[in-house]
């Protein structure tokens, strides 16, 4: 198993919030894992361990974007 420094992988990523990252790297371990058909890889590794590589490689970025409210007042 490779250990990641979350600090150098959230600077990597562009992001100041590694708890937001470890969040996001949960995420994708989880979605690898419900995957149907999806085995691990021979080497035994772990969806965690496949996940934070990917964050690592940039094969999987985490977006930040917020979305607005409208501003015509249409909420009424």
């Amino acid at each position: 198993m490779i250990f990641y420094d979350m600090d150098s992988l959230a600077q990597k990523q562009g992001i100041n919030n590694k708890y937001l990252l470890t969040a996001a790297v949960a995420a994708r371990a989880r979605a690898l894992s419900e995957q149907k058909g999806r085995t691990l890889d021979e080497d035994n590794e772990k969806f965690i361990s496949t996940a934070l590589q990917e964050f690592d490689l940039g094969a999987v970025r985490l977006s930040l974007e917020q979305e607005s409210a409208p501003e015509n007042g249409a909420d009424s």
